[in-house]
């Protein structure tokens, strides 16, 4: 198995290579359509064939979705019944009943050239799983995709530099053509579905709601280590700090992570993440504050660890269709994750989560409203094995 990864976004909690993280899952399976007879089989001809791209990219939550809800996917397909199609170069999933396909050289345009050409060669409908489907393919080739927020759309203000501008234009040209184009969409909460419905008039019955969720973080084994003696960091003492991995995109709001450790002087907040935060805080007036611990990169198993001796994870974000951080906090054993109290956040952690009114609260643990209820019983909600079947419904 690869060396872990270091995190570099809020989701990537577990980014190993693709070929190790499912080979993980893949072992050891029954295939309760099988019978035990002697006749020969021939395998069902594949309809829908998978947009691989997500395998030559940096995991995140979208990357995450589509690698685990295909994991369970094949355990419950018959052989031969859908295929991923991926570039010369990318790592190779192991499955036992997805066929795995080689095409083409990867490059910017595989998605829109190479991608589409195989679907209208081999007659195959496509599944896409990360907001990105082919913009030009016969309308035989039209099929499943995946829409996890419109981000973009709602929250224009988010994306003022050059970058965020074209991003933002790609993925606003993407949401239209899933709109326009998609057979069916699936995506990753009702909050998101009525965003879908507000903004691009896809009517509801298009829509299927298929959740995010955690079982991947049972792979991970705690680094305990990080706490031993004077540990990795000598500041943090398990149950005394507050954890968050941060990153400079807008709705991920870490300035107020920032403002609550102003705020509470004799908490330690622990902050996950590389790049710039260090610097961006210095922009907001809110360097060297001595409570904040900046932890850069973390492996997979020391976020594990920190989660699970936190006093409680912070999850202040502006904007989310998911929002998958917090549940994997909680499957990792945080005692408390305090969560945004926005309408996606309410439905996905209900009493389970703590809220913070960003509109009342600018930077202030002492008026959040607590949880209700425990926080791990919200995870008989959620299972990526339940997610896989409501997705191979839609394949039928």
């Amino acid at each position: 198995m690869s060396q872990p990864k270091k995190l570099q976004n809020l989701t990537n909690l577990q980014d190993r290579t693709v070929r190790s993280s499912l080979a993980g899952t893949c072992a050891g399976r029954v295939k309760p359509w099988q019978v035990e007879d002697c006749a020969p089989r021939t395998p069902a001809r594949p309809l829908y064939a998978v947009d691989g791209w997500f395998l030559t990219q940096r995991v995140s939550g979208i990357q995450r979705y589509a690698i685990e809800i295909l994991a369970e996917l094949d355990r419950q397909i018959p052989a031969g019944s859908v295929e991923i199609v991926l570039p010369e170069g990318a790592p190779q999933p192991v499955y036992d009943n997805i066929r795995v396909v080689v095409q083409g050289q990867a490059n910017p345009l595989w998605e829109q050239r190479d991608y589409p050409r195989y679907l209208a060669g081999a007659g195959r409908r496509w599944l896409c799983m990360c907001n990105v489907i082919p913009l030009h393919s016969p309308d035989a080739c039209r099929g499943i995709a995946v829409w996890h927020d419109v981000c973009y759309r709602a929250r224009p203000d988010f994306y003022r530099d050059p970058r965020g501008r074209a991003s933002a234009a790609w993925h606003r040209l993407q949401y239209r053509a899933m709109a326009a184009r998609a057979r069916r969409i699936v995506t990753v909460s009702e909050f998101s579905k009525t965003e879908i419905e507000r903004y691009y008039g896809v009517p509801g019955e298009r829509i299927t709601v298929i959740y995010n969720a955690w079982q991947h973080m049972q792979r991970v084994a705690a680094d305990e280590s990080i706490f031993a003696g004077a540990g990795k960091w000598p500041a943090l003492r398990p149950g005394q700090y507050y954890f968050s991995m941060a990153n400079l995109l807008k709705n991920k709001n870490f300035p107020w992570v920032l403002r609550a450790a102003k705020n509470t002087p004799e908490a330690v907040f622990a902050i996950a993440g590389g790049g710039s935060l260090q610097a961006e805080a210095r922009s907001l007036g809110l360097a060297d504050l001595p409570n904040v611990v900046y932890l850069g990169y973390v492996t997979d198993e020391e976020a594990k660890a920190l989660m699970a001796h936190c006093r409680a994870f912070l999850f202040p974000t502006l904007y989310e269709g998911f929002g998958i951080p917090p549940l994997e906090a909680i499957a990792c054993g945080a005692p408390a994750v305090l969560v945004s109290d926005t309408p996606c956040m309410r439905e996905i952690y209900g009493p389970h989560a703590g809220y913070i009114d960003l509109a009342a609260n600018p930077g202030n643990l002492r008026q959040i409203t607590p949880p209700a209820a425990d926080p791990a019983a919200v995870l008989n909600r959620y299972a990526w094995r339940e997610s896989a079947r409501r997705l191979a419904g839609l394949l039928m």
